[in-house]
């Protein structure tokens, strides 16, 4: 396996301003533990539980907003970043999701020179599947 490359510089320009919505990224879903027979992940269990198919990991979401943090600051995401999630609905594979972020305090003394960006997860049919907020050093 290769070993994983992280650009030096953001893939996108970011304003650190209060209220500054990141640019949205768009991933469809991929359930990786689809054959974790008997779980939540497996659509055959969780359609006798009542859901309409097998839950995409909630690593795996929390790596979307990862993701965003990363496309929008760069190594700094890498090297400072935090991230705390919570998981709030179910996400399927076979759907798109949106990854949004809104910037909700800027880079201070009395905050260790740390952003802080407010993160949800937007399943194509508008309901929030996550929840969160991430944090980094901005270079």
């Amino acid at each position: 396996m290769a070993p994983l490359r992280v650009p030096k510089e953001p893939l996108m320009a970011v304003t650190l301003e209060v209220n500054t919505d990141l640019p949205r990224i768009t991933i469809a879903p991929i359930n990786a533990a689809a054959d974790s027979q008997g779980s939540i992940h497996d659509d055959e269990k969780a359609r006798e539980m009542g859901f309409r198919g097998g839950f995409v990991g909630g690593s795996t979401i929390l790596a979307y907003m990862s993701r965003l943090m990363h496309e929008n600051f760069g190594r700094v995401w890498v090297e400072t970043g935090t991230l705390n999630g919570r998981l709030r609905r179910p996400v399927y594979e076979g759907g798109d999701v949106t990854v949004e972020g809104t910037i909700i305090e800027t880079p201070s003394d009395a905050n260790g020179g740390r952003v802080t960006v407010e993160l949800q997860v937007v399943t194509d049919e508008g309901e929030i599947g996550a929840i969160g907020s991430a944090t980094c050093i901005p270079a």
